[in-house]
């Protein structure tokens, strides 16, 4: 009687097929459909076995490039081919590697018939993708890895959760770019060469119709914020040179033409921008001001006589700089400048300036400089711009809060200047919501290469037994999954952001304003940090360029100062709280206020007796009314405290600033303290929201190790307020070592909902 054969043997003939039709490119449709017809017709082939390999064709779970390197690993270690090169096709290769002896019956000449005409079709050169299995020696995969463990249950929904309903946008600009990637990861390019690939690229993407997404449907786009921060985080996992100048062209100077312009603007320029006919650039920054906008020193004097006005940089000093785009792309900048009307100040408004013509050329009175080499970010041209009495007609003021009247006469909708600057300012906020978003792509594509690094590299073990997955030492796991963790906090947190600033809710400006500051700067400062880990995780290996740490570390290191100074923009955000607490104090009569001291004394007796501060049950501090309690009492006693140290300063007669100046610690602390709060919101919420019964256990397990590692890297504050005893403390860390440890084991597929590229991945297995 015949025996049978087990789905895995039975692959093991088709094994090469599989890895050369995978490894060669992303499978279409009508190749799968051949590759199926094939074996249909082969009636010598068992239908089992068929349909093993059909479960390896579905498109919409394709091979992991884990899985690959497994195949890879095996093809090598069995095939037993005494002399590599030796050509040999796919069906002799599938011959020796299947050895079961039942198997001839079905591994004949019409088994090779078949795939020699899929060989044939798919264009593969079989004998020669097989001997690039011998070109490297890798070490095997984990051993516990199957070649048929099915993917859990969640990663393919955890996957679309993270896409956030842009699937489709996503894939068009990784078909854009995959046939780039050797010049994308080249090294090998002059400042020049590079820069004019990133403008090359920026237009292709252009061309698609990707720049100009969240531009109104009558100027080509989409009316759609939320598809152009999809592609703009999509960009971040190939070339962060490539985000930055989509960005710089597309957000900052179309999105300034677009926010503080008016319909003269929009029709005049919006299409050209979209297709970048306009190359354009948005120069705010200055030398000596920084972040200090209200005291740029560039100026733009009206001209009554001639209905113009004059741009003029008063000194070196003065001239805008790092501006993205204008070394030498840019023919148009948005500048940013002291408005002033017959001899009166009006503050910083917007003018578009022409400073290079379709030649190249730069007009006459600017001089523009080239900022070098640096640090990172070498495909975006930066540069200085300087203005020497330059005229521009009066029509070219972006004049949606400001404008000058038949009479010579300034006047806009919005009377207080220090408002209307700020209103101007956050009609800009949208940078401050992608930044930090291709900020967390670049720690996730970081992730996935350290991870998949972690659980192919072995090292040490047991005396007499096989050396282990350095995955298994708990060192790493704590090094590594809190990261994965804050990443899909961030995520959810920046996606609600995201959604609430473009949606048609009637928001609160300045706290919509303040929380996307601060969740910018806790969000890059936490790149940053995970980027670094992630390269000190991989060791040597870590240190080669085929891993992206330099560039991921380099080219994202910025983040944290560009579109606002991180430490400044926490300040911002705390005084928005500030205000917040001061205007609910302001509505307050004494029963109120009585109700509030109230509810203060209710939680030092809820959440400070003995029994809360000491409880150490799993339970207790697994639970979400702990974990939000612990988030928000850290922010509220930040808050009540800081507003009490300033009354009391300026009560005592010190000035304001002054004061502001002697708490600033605390001010970022307490702002810190509330985006965390706001982030452990939001990651609840996103599970609340989800059906499927396994994601809800993942996501809820990596948002119990968000929390409970921020109590942990907080735990002095946490003791020094009595908040939790040490027992308590000793009980969370514990506590953070069991998730990780827990979450070690879905690591890979934590990643792989990531969506980082195939041949990104496949380089961390490259062992040699």
């Amino acid at each position: 009687m015949k025996t049978a054969i087990s789905i895995q043997d039975s692959l093991l003939p088709f094994l090469p097929l599989l890895y050369i039709a995978w490894a060669d490119d992303v499978l279409e449709e009508h190749e799968i459909s051949y590759i199926k017809e094939q074996f249909e017709k082969n009636e010598t082939i068992q239908p089992e076995v068929k349909e093993s390999i059909y479960k390896w064709l579905n498109p919409d779970i394709p091979p992991s490039a884990r899985e690959l390197a497994y195949w890879k690993s095996y093809i090598k270690d069995h095939a037993d081919l005494l002399d590599p090169a030796a050509k040999m096709d796919l069906f002799t290769l599938g011959k020796k590697l299947a050895k079961n002896p039942d198997s001839e019956e079905w591994i004949n000449d019409q088994t090779k018939e078949s795939l020699t005409h899929i060989e044939n079709y798919l264009g593969v050169a079989s004998h020669e993708a097989i001997r690039s299995v011998y070109e490297t020696n890798p070490l095997p995969l984990k051993e516990s890895f199957n070649l048929n463990k099915p993917s859990n249950d969640y990663s393919l929904p955890l996957k679309t959760l993270l896409q956030h309903n842009n699937a489709d946008l996503k894939a068009r600009v990784q078909n854009i770019l995959d046939p780039h990637k050797e010049a994308i990861e080249s090294y090998d390019d002059d400042l020049i060469t590079r820069k004019e690939k990133v403008f090359k690229w920026t237009k292709e993407l252009a061309d698609a119709g990707l720049g100009k997404l969240a531009y109104p449907s009558a100027y080509g786009g989409s009316d759609s914020m939320v598809q152009y921060a999809a592609v703009f985080e999509e960009l971040a996992k190939y070339d962060l040179s490539l985000t930055i100048k989509f960005g710089v062209h597309f957000g900052l100077f179309g999105g300034s033409v677009e926010s503080l312009g008016t319909k003269y603007h929009h029709d005049k320029y919006l299409k050209d921008i979209g297709t970048m006919s306009l190359p354009g650039c948005f120069a705010m920054t200055e030398m000596h001001h920084g972040s200090n906008v209200k005291a740029l020193q560039t100026t733009a004097i009206y001209q009554p006589e001639s209905n113009s006005f004059i741009i003029n940089t008063p000194s070196q000093h003065d001239r805008k700089t790092y501006i993205g785009n204008a070394a030498m792309h840019a023919q148009m900048a948005t500048v940013f400048a002291q408005l002033i009307v017959d001899g009166e100040e009006h503050g910083i408004h917007a003018f578009l300036v022409p400073i290079r013509n379709k030649q190249g050329d730069a007009m006459p009175g600017i001089t523009i400089g080239d900022n070098g080499h640096k640090m990172g970010l070498n495909g975006v041209d930066n540069g200085t711009l300087h203005f020497n009495s330059v005229r521009i007609p009066k029509e070219n003021l972006l004049n949606k809060f400001g404008d000058i009247d038949e009479d010579g006469q300034y006047f806009s909708p919005i009377i207080s200047p220090s408002r209307r600057f700020f209103t101007m300012l956050g009609t800009l906020v949208g940078g401050r919501l992608c930044v930090p978003m291709a900020g967390n792509t670049a720690s996730k594509k970081a992730l996935n290469m350290a991870v998949y690094f972690a659980l192919n590299r072995k090292q040490f073990g047991p005396p007499g037994e096989p050396e282990q997955s350095i995955m298994d030492y708990p060192t790493h796991q704590k090094k590594l999954m809190p990261l994965i963790a804050n990443a899909y906090a961030y995520d959810f947190a920046h996606n609600h952001l995201l959604r609430e600033y473009t949606s048609d809710a009637n928001h609160d400006a300045q706290e919509m304003e303040a929380l996307a500051a601060g969740l910018k700067a806790l969000s890059t400062w936490n790149t940053t940090a995970t980027i670094q880990t992630c390269r000190e995780a991989c060791g040597g290996k870590g240190y080669l360029s085929e891993m992206y740490f330099d560039l991921l570390k380099a080219d994202s290191d910025i983040f944290t100062t560009f579109e606002g100074d991180n430490t400044v923009l926490l300040q911002l955000t705390a005084k928005s709280r500030l205000t917040y607490f001061r205007k609910q104090f302001g509505k307050m009569d004494w029963w109120d206020t009585l109700k509030y001291i109230s509810s203060i004394a209710s939680t030092n007796l809820s959440e400070l007796n003995p029994l809360i501060t000491r409880d150490t049950s799993e339970d207790h501090l697994l639970d979400d009314d702990f974990l939000l309690s612990a988030f928000s009492y850290r922010e509220e006693y930040s808050l009540r405290s800081l507003a009490m140290r300033l009354s009391k300063k300026i009560k005592n007669g010190m000035d304001s600033y002054e004061a502001f100046l002697q708490v600033q610690v605390h001010l970022i602390d307490m702002a810190s303290a509330y985006i965390d709060r706001i982030v452990l919101e939001r990651f609840i919420a996103t599970i609340d929201e989800q059906e499927n019964k396994s994601v809800k256990e993942i996501l809820t397990s990596l948002k119990n190790l968000y929390a409970l590692h921020r109590i942990e890297e907080n735990k002095g504050w946490y003791l020094e307020h009595d908040y939790i005893s040490g027992s308590k403390s000793l009980a969370i860390n514990k506590l953070v070592q069991k998730l990780c440890k827990e979450l070690k084991e879905e690591s890979q597929h934590l990643v792989d909902a990531f969506d980082i590229p195939k041949h990104m991945t496949e380089t961390a297995l490259k062992f040699y």
